[in-house]
């Protein structure tokens, strides 16, 4: 049996050529706006958040309520303006549910929402920054989110059978009966963004809302003209969304730069979709939003698409702006203040007036001491005054939108801000990004800052007189400054409204392109990645069953469990030509994924590791194979967890001492030659579990005794994993046992890797197996 699906069956699409384009006729869509739909309803007062009436899973959420809520669930947040890694969501448990980058129903041990508690990476507060109010996690604890996510397994999944899929032909055929309603002369520069994938996992009506206005509030964001893009779908369920890019201030080469580094450019049958391209002229005229989201709201392709120069200086000129001026002749306006929401020093913030609108600069710090202390230096840049270290702007765009920019204090371009000056939680590595940290921090427009430097020098006579009159000129008092805010906050409301946005509009309390950022980065499971290729799972299935071994391990992994998106992202060519019938689409000057990736600012994935077994079923006495693969250097640990929750370590073992692997190195288990045999005994649902330590000590603090058992038995696996995560302190630095051999597999010698200090002393991955 072939695995590519055979489309036995094709959409009626009724085509007939109408000035050269393709129509659908017969009960075509008509092209609407969506403005009404999704303008009209702003966000609702903040829910009430019940536990849920069942008690295994009232159990979990009085867990995460105690532990988790604080950072991750709007409306609970303690000492936080949003939440953290823009998770805001976590005691809304059928949505974590069924998001698999958290939650793997029936598997516990392999949902990243218990290994990370399990790893010490959460709660982030206790484990990285010495909090102890809130206490740690009890075995208790930890058996009730086990106990939750078991019985999630159990249950009956909320199907999206009846919801029609939108093949790849209908989404295009959309188009075609889109593009034939355009004027003639817009037709070349029309362009559509995709949520259509989205729909087909049956996405929540709420969230999707949300994932249009983030991709329509982006291209605004990214845009060099005065016209606003307003909101606009052309198909029934509001998947596909229309911009042109004349009104962008966009040229076809901006197109083709985004086209250039796509790592989804496929295409359906050539016929429909030539189209299209012959209409647009352009070989694609589509990409997915969620993806256009996280590629374009960061640099390199942000500073690309906005043109951003690459130094301050240069940008304050195209926009109009002499700032040594206006601090001169105090046009400049200021407020300084000792903390914010994203310095970790004292910061200046400085408006000046530009040629679109308003121009806001500030001044960070790396320490508040000498000449970075404003409160002892209110004046400067310059040699008498403070020493700043770098500096952000926000500055407005000819449409209204807001444009952003990160610099050294020499004015040089930065993507990234240092997190020893600023930082921004939302992001997995903290740093403030480029573009996206911003759209998070400013999702209103301009931000409320209430300045502490006017009262401060005024109010006593040990500054000069010319110093007490500088700062009376440069910093307004606060209802002078809060009108000048106010102000510019209207303008970007305004702009927001006139493209069909709600800019109150959040998903969990997170930002709209934020939201949509998020939804693209997230690991995918099998009905994601199927949607992603235009099939359902079924379709999925079935077309697995032949994948070549380059693609096999990642449908492993997707059969199993969940993958990051980096590499599904990566193998997505590879996937579409084997399992179905999309034809990749020729690109002038592309670049593979694996390139593109490399000049992101932000990584996608943090350390991942691959556990798959080579089947998913077996009968008593059979001898599975696991596949480990490790993100980095470091010691296994494999453990058999049966249905009573005994566990029993099958690495390292009495034969097999030296469980030390290497880093992207495919290990098997038990591998060829194993002076041992593995096979399944009794009938039931096992658990396997693979931890990499990067101390030899670690694997869930595992004590062996190979005198007495060739096998080390682990009496109850969760108690073991709590008293584990009470005694295992962060690693200092690499491990130093110098062994030279895996499980079996010879490995050249060296040093292992340093610990991250983004993770302590583990991770882990674990998947199901049934035994008949």
């Amino acid at each position: 049996m072939s695995g590519r699906l055979e489309r036995t069956r094709r959409e009626t699409l009724g085509l007939a050529l109408v000035a050269g384009l393709v129509v659908l006729l017969g009960g075509g869509t008509m092209s609407r706006s969506a403005m009404g739909q999704d303008a009209s309803a702003s966000n609702a007062a903040p829910e009430a958040i019940l536990p849920p009436s069942d008690p295994v899973a009232a159990a979990a959420f009085n867990v995460l309520d105690r532990h988790c809520a604080r950072c991750h669930q709007q409306g609970k947040l303690i000492n936080r303006e949003r939440p953290a890694k823009n998770f805001g969501n976590i005691l809304k448990l059928d949505q974590i549910a069924a998001n698999p980058s958290y939650v793997l129903p029936g598997n516990p041990l392999g949902s990243k929402l218990f290994r990370q508690i399990a790893d010490k990476e959460m709660p982030y507060d206790v484990n990285y920054e010495g909090e102890t109010r809130y206490g740690t996690l009890s075995e208790a604890d930890l058996k009730a989110l086990e106990t939750w996510i078991a019985a999630l397994g159990s249950k009956a999944v909320a199907s999206c059978e009846s919801h029609k899929l939108i093949t790849p032909e209908t989404m295009v055929g959309f188009m075609v009966a889109d593009l034939d309603k355009q004027l003639a002369p817009r037709r070349a520069t029309t362009r559509y963004l995709t949520l259509t994938h989205l729909a087909n996992t049956c996405a929540d009506p709420a969230a999707m809302k949300v994932y249009r206005q983030g991709a329509i509030k982006l291209l605004n964001s990214l845009s060099r003209s005065s016209n606003v893009v307003k909101l606009e779908t052309v198909d029934p369920e509001a998947t596909i969304l229309r911009f042109n890019l004349a009104d962008l201030g966009w040229t076809a080469a901006d197109w083709s730069d985004l086209l250039a580094v796509y790592p989804y450019n496929v295409q359906p049958d050539a016929r429909i979709n030539g189209a299209v391209s012959g209409a647009t002229q352009t070989p694609l005229a589509y990409i997915r939003a969620d993806w256009f989201a996280f590629a374009a709201s960061q640099p390199p392709l942000y500073d690309a698409l906005l043109r951003l120069p690459p130094t301050f200086q240069a940008l304050a000129r195209d926009q109009g702006v002499n700032v040594e001026s206006n601090i001169r002749n105090f046009v400049a306006q200021r407020a300084g203040f000792q903390k914010s929401g994203v310095s970790q020093n004292n910061r200046l913030i400085e408006r000046h007036p530009s040629r679109s609108g308003y121009f806001w600069t500030s001044y960070d710090f790396a320490g508040n001491r000498d000449r970075q202390n404003l409160f002892a230096f209110p004046l400067g840049p310059d040699g008498n005054g403070f020493h700043h270290d770098g500096g952000e702007t926000v500055f407005s765009l000819p449409n209204g939108f807001q444009g952003y920019y990160l610099n050294k204090a020499s004015g040089e371009r930065l993507d990234k801000g240092p997190t020893t000056i600023v930082r921004d939680a939302s992001r997995k590595d903290f740093a403030v990004t480029n573009g996206i940290s911003c759209m998070g921090c400013h999702d209103q427009g301009m931000r409320k800052a209430k300045d502490d430097i006017r009262d401060s020098v005024l109010a006593t006579r040990s500054f000069p007189r010319e110093t007490r009159e500088a700062v009376d000129g440069l910093y307004p008092p606060h209802d002078k400054m809060d009108a000048v805010i106010d102000g510019d906050a209207r303008r970007f409301a305004d702009a927001m409204a006139r493209a069909g946005l709600d800019p109150t509009l959040k998903l969990n309390g997170v930002e709209t392109i934020n939201a949509l950022f998020k939804r693209y980065e997230d690991d995918l499971d099998l009905t994601l990645a199927a949607a992603e290729l235009g099939v359902d799972t079924k379709g999925f299935k079935e077309a697995s069953t032949d994948a070549t071994r380059k693609t096999k391990p990642l449908v492993r992994r997707l059969q199993q469990g969940s993958v990051p998106r980096d590499q599904f992202e990566v193998m997505f060519r590879e996937l579409a030509s084997e399992m179905t019938d999309l034809q990749p689409v020729l690109i002038a000057n592309a670049r593979q994924p694996q390139a593109f990736a490399e000049t992101l600012a932000q990584p996608i994935s943090t350390t991942d590791l691959s556990l798959t077994s080579d089947a998913d079923t077996y009968r008593q006495g059979d001898s599975p194979v696991f596949t480990i693969v490790a993100p980095r250097d470091c010691f296994l640990t494999l453990t058999d967890v049966d249905e009573k929750g005994e566990g029993t370590v099958l690495l390292p073992n009495k034969y097999q001492q030296d469980n030390r692997i290497r880093a992207g190195v495919p290990i098997q288990f038990p591998g060829t030659g194993a002076p041992f045999q593995f096979q399944m005994k009794d009938r039931g649902i096992e658990t396997v579990v693979a931890v990499c330590a990067v101390r030899s000590d670690g694997g869930d603090a595992i004590r062996h005794d190979f005198s007495r058992n060739a096998f080390t038995p682990v009496g109850d696996y969760t108690q073991a994993l709590s008293r584990s995560i009470a005694v295992i302190p962060a690693p200092a630095g690499a491990p130093a046992s110098s062994g030279v051999a895996t499980a079996g597999v010879p490995v050249s010698s060296g040093p292992l890797m340093p610990a991250s200090s983004a993770v302590r002393g583990s991770f882990r991955a674990a998947i199901k197996l049934r035994v008949r």
